[in-house]
């Protein structure tokens, strides 16, 4: 896709228990229109293990799972997800790591493969810089290097670069994010 667009995804969460969400999520609504723009409902459930014997680890294992409907005509999908994060004694960085496997009413293409991404806390965890990165080549095949910053009242922005795996993924660009827990 050549020159300028924009393309939003809102996510709403709500929390049930200990360590889950129910989800609703719109992916890349904007300008121009895109082929893959789809609503999700689901869930991400993110258990804590060995909290008592290692808790400077947070060792989680993460699970989610999202119906997706495409608005273009594309009908039902899904989006599944798992992978496991920790975070590093002494310096408290998360690094996280595991895979996915998403249909074309998402993706625009059925396809899995790895995910990795990492949260570097400074400034009292006030700042981080961040990364994630999706393998493939498919919509979503990005590196997505930033900077987050943590706000008084549960707000967050994250401010990053995605950079494509591939060209066939789609152009690189700025990332803005805002977030909002109440």
């Amino acid at each position: 896709m050549a020159g300028r667009y924009w393309y939003g995804t809102n996510f709403y969460a709500y929390g049930v228990g200990k360590s889950t969400e129910l989800a609703v999520t719109n992916y890349n609504a904007g300008g121009p229109a895109a082929k893959n723009f789809a609503t999700g409902i689901g869930f991400k459930s993110s258990p804590q293990f060995l909290k008592e014997s290692h808790e400077e680890l947070e060792l989680k294992l993460t699970v989610g799972q999202m119906m997706v409907m495409n608005h273009r005509g594309k009908g039902l999908g899904s989006f599944s997800y798992s992978h496991m994060s920790f975070r590093t004694p002494g310096t408290g960085t998360r690094l996280t790591a595991g895979g996915f496997y998403g249909t074309n009413e998402l993706l625009l293409k059925n396809t899995g493969n790895f995910l990795c991404s990492f949260e570097q806390p400074l400034f009292h965890h006030r700042m981080q810089i961040v990364g994630e990165w999706m393998r493939g080549k498919y919509d979503f095949g990005f590196f997505i290097p930033g900077v987050s910053f943590h706000l008084p009242k549960n707000q967050v922005i994250v401010v990053a670069y995605k950079i494509a795996n591939h060209p066939q993924n789609g152009e690189n660009g700025l990332v803005l994010e805002y977030g909002l827990t109440f």
